[in-house]
């Protein structure tokens, strides 16, 4: 597995604790790259956004969403 996809489930599982959810960019035909490969964390109860949607769906990185774990939601980091 790469690191990419082990800090990837690491941030599920400790924002899972706290009631919120990380969903990824959905599979996208390959010329449309202007969406890339981004996150949005989602708080459960309300199914409302909590990052990631300011310009576009899908707009945080993975970088962002472990910040927002560690500020918002007071959770440790999902450090490798």
């Amino acid at each position: 597995m790469s690191s990419l996809k082990v800090r990837e489930n690491k941030l599920r599982r400790h924002l899972a604790r706290h009631n919120h959810r990380l969903e990824k960019t959905p599979s996208r035909h390959w010329s449309k790259s202007f969406y890339g490969a981004g996150y949005m964390v989602i708080e459960n109860y309300t199914n409302s956004v909590a990052l990631g949607c300011f310009h576009q769906p899908y707009d945080a990185t993975l970088e962002q969403a472990e910040a927002f774990l560690t500020r918002f939601v007071g959770g440790a980091p999902a450090a490798v």
